[in-house]
């Protein structure tokens, strides 16, 4: 996990191993931690190297029939099971992605492509480009022209992709989104927004945060091809 700056690697701990350890088969760390929010009640994250780390909360530990002295150390399938049996439903997997120090990822726009940050006086611009996403492009990437910070990849004086980022978990971390119009993806402007944003997030002392579902084929190859690097797969309880 080397590849990764500290200040990830301590937001993950500090979430995932902290509180009252659970006797775990190798391969699983497993925590009831007290401090989770009602959002993080229950959450499973397997790194790179295939090692599982999970937290819950007091009461999603004793749902599940979790105690700190189980008859035999819980290893990743029979916490699953346990979960499944006191009814705590997880979320299909996050995929989450970092900038590794040092990556930069080559970006070659078009001729007469504008990238630039956003502001209240684009707010037309961005709601005729809101306008022609899909209600569920638009939830998958949550670009927002009010987040944090906000930039725009233009074409022919047309917004045609945006992408936004905002304060995540309380650390140096900033979760962003990216929103490419369907007649514009594969042009490179999606890389142009990582890049611009982890720039931003920089100058700001935050690390840049990329998610996408498991699934999502065309995200994990704009992680890919941005510079990022997956730090893991997350799992997250549906809320009560």
């Amino acid at each position: 996990m080397t590849e990764f700056s500290t200040t990830v690697v301590q937001y993950w701990d500090g979430l995932l191993h902290s509180g009252q350890q659970l006797p775990s088969a190798p391969g699983l760390t497993a925590f009831v931690n007290p401090g989770l929010d009602v959002q993080r009640r229950a959450m499973i994250l397997e790194t790179g190297d295939g090692s599982v780390h999970a937290a819950l909360t007091p009461e999603v530990a004793a749902a599940a029939k979790l105690t700190p002295h189980p008859a035999t150390p819980v290893s990743p399938a029979t916490l699953r099971e346990a979960l499944h049996s006191g009814g705590i439903r997880l979320h299909a997997p996050d995929l989450v992605y970092y900038a590794s120090p040092g990556a930069v990822a080559k970006m070659m726009l078009k001729p007469g492509i504008e990238v630039r940050q956003l502001g209240p006086d684009d707010a037309k611009a961005f709601e005729h480009f809101t306008r022609q996403a899909s209600e569920q492009d638009q939830e998958d990437a949550y670009v927002e022209l009010d987040h944090w910070s906000v930039f725009g990849a233009f074409g022919g004086g047309e917004l045609l992709a945006a992408a936004s980022m905002y304060p995540w978990g309380g650390a140096a971390i900033a979760d962003m989104g990216v929103l490419t119009l369907p007649r514009a993806r594969g042009t490179g402007l999606g890389r142009a927004l990582v890049g611009a944003l982890r720039a931003n997030a920089e100058e700001r002392d935050h690390q840049l945060q990329y998610r996408c579902q498991h699934d999502n084929h065309a995200s994990i190859a704009l992680a890919r091809s941005s510079g990022l690097v997956r730090y893991g797969t997350w799992e997250v309880a549906h809320e009560s």
